[in-house]
């Protein structure tokens, strides 16, 4: 288990959760989730952990200049790409053992990266950049039409556990039942 895998543990286990990793057949066998996780002795859903590392493209492009040279470039911001990166993929992960959706999907989103925030999240899952005003203008269509349009559905809570900011949850609310 990773550092972060860890995290997320320790987050469930610190709110009454027991979290069982799947076996070694199991995950051999093919696509698995990271975690079942069970309260009070009774599963309750499957539990897949995503990370985003901090962007290191400026760093890498400095460390191969010497002093007086120009470094960088123009290009586009990663950090939705791999949000929807992680969505799509965990959505994968989920039906390998859930395609009916009988139990709850979670993906935890474990960031590390100081550029990337929760608002950005949403803004991939709706499309939407949203003003200080809370105005919606819909500029991220290409990534919540994109190829998780489907997919997104496919996860019931988002957990957001942030090193450089707050902590979120997010209800999908795609599955009343689930979503109870």
């Amino acid at each position: 288990m990773d550092a972060d895998e860890e995290r997320v543990k320790c987050y469930f286990e610190g709110r009454g959760f027991l979290v069982n990793l799947f076996s070694k057949k199991e995950k051999r066998a093919g696509k698995t989730p990271d975690f079942r996780v069970q309260l009070n002795n009774e599963f309750v859903f499957y539990c897949e952990v995503k990370s985003s590392p901090p962007d290191a493209w400026l760093d890498n492009q400095l460390s191969g200049v010497v002093q007086g040279e120009l470094a960088g470039g123009v290009r586009s911001d990663p950090i939705f790409n791999r949000l929807a990166a992680d969505i799509y993929e965990a959505a994968g992960q989920f039906n390998a053992f859930n395609e009916d959706q009988n139990y709850p999907n979670v993906l935890a989103l474990v960031n590390h990266d100081k550029n990337c925030g929760f608002d950005d999240l949403v803004s991939v899952l709706t499309g939407n950049f949203y003003s200080d005003s809370r105005k919606a203008y819909p500029i991220y269509r290409q990534f919540s039409h994109g190829r998780i349009k489907e997919k997104k559905d496919q996860i019931h809570l988002f957990i957001w556990l942030d090193d450089n900011g707050l902590d979120h949850l997010l209800f999908s609310q795609m599955n009343s039942a689930h979503h109870a």
